[in-house]
């Protein structure tokens, strides 16, 4: 493979993984806030809320794929998370700006990240998933679940909102520069790419069906924690939902009728005692 974006053919299994994870990503690009952000039909105080809330998890992104780093075993795979540890990094500043541009401050901001102030248990959760699966889980799980479950659903995103977003500069106490937008703008262009070279290194690490099937549960589990954060976090800042956090009706786990069964044919079974095998379908 010459250049990073010189994609290779998918294999069988990456048809099964896109289908799974359909439903979430919908899920997500589908749910309250994005729809509203997407008609920029939320407050101004709930779009801050959003920002504030989701801080920590930017900050500690380019941590995440740190770790995964650890684990390369090919330089392709080295290249694209070193790269996507820098424009992360950049990408967390550009959140700072655009936070400033709705009037957040940076203390505001950092003193989440920093731990000096809570943050809510719906983005803690996604927070600390990231943790767990970039430093326990395998490659192929860290890859799948940060840069091409996440930063796909976030490119997406960023596309929808970016128009509706823009026009938030017409409302009092927000000033729509070319900094306060970069966030969006970056994400609209990086997050193109970077979760097909993703797929890649995941396709390279995930040989075997025992990884393949983590592959779509590491991916599945991040959508699903990042709509449950971004509806907890602008919740949080509604008018109509002052009284405290809110809590949600449902847990991860509880839309099982949503699940599509893995298209993995064939798997075998008692290998490993010297059973005679036995297909199930």
């Amino acid at each position: 493979m010459g250049s990073m974006y010189d994609l290779s053919p998918h294999p069988q299994w990456v048809g099964a993984l896109r289908r799974f994870i359909q439903p979430y990503r919908d899920a997500l690009l589908n749910s309250e806030f994005v729809t509203r952000a997407v008609r920029a039909q939320l407050a101004v105080e709930e779009l801050k809320g959003w920002m504030l809330q989701m801080y920590p998890f930017i900050h500690a992104f380019p941590k995440f794929l740190a770790e995964a780093l650890i684990k390369v075993e090919d330089d392709y795979s080295r290249s694209f998370l070193i790269d996507n540890i820098r424009v992360e990094k950049a990408h967390a500043e550009h959140w700072i700006w655009m936070g400033q541009g709705f009037g957040l401050s940076e203390h505001e901001m950092l003193a989440l990240a920093q731990g000096h102030k809570p943050v809510l248990r719906d983005v803690q959760s996604l927070t600390d998933w990231m943790w767990y699966v970039n430093t326990k889980g395998s490659l192929a799980e860290a890859v799948a679940a940060t840069s091409f479950a996440v930063e796909g659903a976030t490119g997406d995103l960023a596309r929808r909102a970016l128009k509706g977003f823009e026009t938030y500069g017409t409302r009092p106490g927000v000033d729509m520069n070319a900094r306060t937008a970069r966030w969006m703008r970056s994400h609209a262009r990086f997050d193109d790419e970077h979760p097909k070279v993703a797929l890649e290194v995941v396709k390279r690490y995930a040989t075997s069906e025992r990884i393949q099937v983590r592959v779509m549960q590491a991916a599945k589990r991040s959508l699903q924690l990042m709509e449950l954060a971004f509806d907890t976090a602008f919740r949080a800042y509604s008018a109509t939902e002052r009284s405290g956090p809110p809590e949600r009706d449902y847990r991860i786990g509880e839309r099982r009728e949503r699940d599509v069964p893995l298209e993995f044919p064939e798997r075998r079974f008692g290998e490993r005692r010297g059973r005679g095998l036995r297909s199930v379908a």
